[in-house]
């Protein structure tokens, strides 16, 4: 038998090496989007059907806890109206605080002038 020597390319080597990576990547991407594709459908399906079951539940359980629409309209303008109530009264309430600062500067500079005198 005679002596063979082996060379090994590497360069081939190290393209079918990334070449099998890479599409074994893909191949895995793939499987994963047909999963996708044929579950989530199902699951978010399921998911909807559970929620609108614990809805009506809730809603069975505490029939004075269900609110509309008109409910929600409603309670916008009532929370407009206090709002604005409550800045009116903190206006007014600067406005007093105001006059009776100046009231207090008055009164203090008629003391002043009355000392002197």
């Amino acid at each position: 038998m005679k002596h063979q020597q082996v060379s090994v390319d590497y360069w081939a080597m190290l393209q079918t090496m990334f070449t099998y990576g890479a599409l074994s990547a893909l191949c895995w991407i793939m499987l994963r989007l047909f999963h996708a594709v044929f579950t989530l459908p199902r699951r978010l399906r399921s998911q909807q059907e559970n929620i609108q079951n614990t809805l009506q539940d809730l809603q069975k359980r505490y029939p004075d806890l269900n609110i509309t629409e008109e409910d929600l309209k409603n309670a916008e303008k009532e929370l407009e109206e206090l709002t604005k109530e409550a800045e009116g009264a903190d206006a007014e309430g600067e406005k007093c605080k105001s006059i009776e600062k100046e009231e207090e500067k008055e009164d203090h500079t008629s003391d002043d002038t009355k000392k002197d005198k």
